[in-house]
């Protein structure tokens, strides 16, 4: 009797799952960015930086972006393979309705070209174009383009209406009309943007696990050229593949100058997480390193207590569990020497959080990033081969040995 009944169920399943996922395997988010809007296009925030770092007015208003226009084009690496990929952007920043008139994928050739014969038209509904509210994220149909774990594409948009851009440290090329469907670009201009791509999902075959690094500018990362590896998430993803191949997808929720409770730059972590990490398909593991740049407020008046940040994390995990995803915490990195965040009164918080991480976090794993890259000689300071050179960031050899750290182990 037991045997029919669990025949009963199976079959049962089997009729509720569509037969195409069935056949064709599942949606896993390969590649990712978090919306974050670009706090320069405030004047009384220019303002306000201008007279924190003692830029002269005139030199401050050269900050504020300008309305552009064109076509939009990235190159984004993927982590994960599959037979059809699809495309989310994001107006969820914006204060008003961004219209999309065109966009496109394709294989990268050299630079921002796409590989001859690649590209493929991106619809939405059906529809070449599509009007995102503000507040509103958008999914594109899928798209027929065979991806490997490792390859990079290139995707096109052409906004309707002039744009101004989202602050990031991320290369993009900008062009005059709509260039969405040309291979090679032509008056092609480099900025800096924040991507409005912020998610692409292949469907894989087989059962991929998505891991992702939610953080700050350290886990953030930047792309000195489009091609170099430059944060731990990216090397992390290196280590699985040498060991594993396809099991594991490593993306990345990283936003520079972010925090756990403070709205600074991007949304405070704890209103970002359904957003940027729960929402994300597949994902099974968070990697949490955060909370550095709220210590930059210990003495202020509004000041943030290592009580505080415990409070965050309590948070994050129980949210995530709460969806069954596990949450690997690391240990925040050493700023001795950082007039902004490495005081001993700021080290004494980060140092109380770190105990707590370590001793009862109430985490799956602890991984401690503190103490791969910390100067043994003197555990407040980031070890010297390790600075990037402003005692807070690590240098691309310090982020090498923080993904180094990890146990690869931790994921089965």
């Amino acid at each position: 009797m037991r045997a029919y009944w669990r025949s009963f169920l199976i079959g049962l399943a089997l009729v509720a799952a569509p037969a195409g996922a069935r056949e064709r395997g599942q949606w896993v988010e390969a590649w990712q960015s978090s919306p974050a809007a670009n706090l320069l296009a405030d004047p009384e925030t220019i303002s306000m930086l201008a007279k924190m770092v003692g830029i002269p007015p005139e030199a401050a208003a050269k900050l504020q972006p300008k309305a552009m226009t064109g076509t939009l084009r990235y190159r984004l690496r993927l982590y994960a393979s599959g037979s059809e990929v699809r495309i989310r952007l994001s107006n969820e920043e914006g204060k008003t309705p961004l219209r999309i008139a065109a966009a496109s994928i394709g294989l990268a050739g050299d630079g921002f070209n796409a590989a001859t014969g690649s590209i493929r038209t991106v619809t939405f509904g059906g529809k070449s174009g599509i009007t995102l509210p503000a507040g509103a994220p958008a999914l594109s149909d899928p798209i027929q383009l065979s991806v490997k774990r490792g390859a990079e594409i290139i995707v096109s948009l052409h906004p309707q209406d002039p744009f101004l851009p989202e602050i990031g440290g991320a290369g993009v090329a900008v062009s005059p009309g709509d260039q969405t469907a040309a291979e090679s670009l032509g008056e092609l201009k480099r900025i800096q943007q924040r991507p409005i791509v912020t998610g692409i999902s292949v469907l894989s075959p087989a059962r991929t696990n998505v891991i992702v690094a939610f953080g700050d500018s350290i886990t953030d990362g930047n792309r000195p050229t489009t091609s170099e590896l430059q944060s731990w998430p990216e090397r992390l993803s290196q280590r699985l593949a040498e060991k594993s191949g396809d099991r594991w997808s490593v993306v990345n929720a990283g936003i520079s100058g972010n925090c756990l409770l403070d709205t600074f730059m991007g949304d405070a972590a704890l209103s970002r997480l359904d957003r940027d990490v729960l929402r994300v398909e597949g994902v099974t593991h968070i990697v949490l390193l955060e909370g550095i740049n709220d210590i930059r407020k210990v003495g202020s008046e509004t000041p943030v207590t290592s009580e505080d940040l415990i409070g965050a994390y309590r948070q994050i995990i129980a949210r995530a569990h709460g969806k069954g995803i596990k949450v690997f915490i690391g240990t925040l990195l050493p700023a001795s020497g950082s007039p902004s965040h490495g005081t001993p009164e700021k080290d004494a918080v980060r140092r109380a959080v770190n105990d707590w991480i370590r001793s009862s976090s109430g985490a799956d794993a602890v991984i401690d990033f503190d103490k791969a890259i910390r100067d043994p000689a003197d555990p407040s300071k980031m070890s010297k081969q390790f600075d990037s050179g402003d005692h807070l960031h690590p240098n691309p050899e310090g982020s090498k040995a923080m993904a180094d750290a990890i146990d690869l182990r931790l994921f089965k």
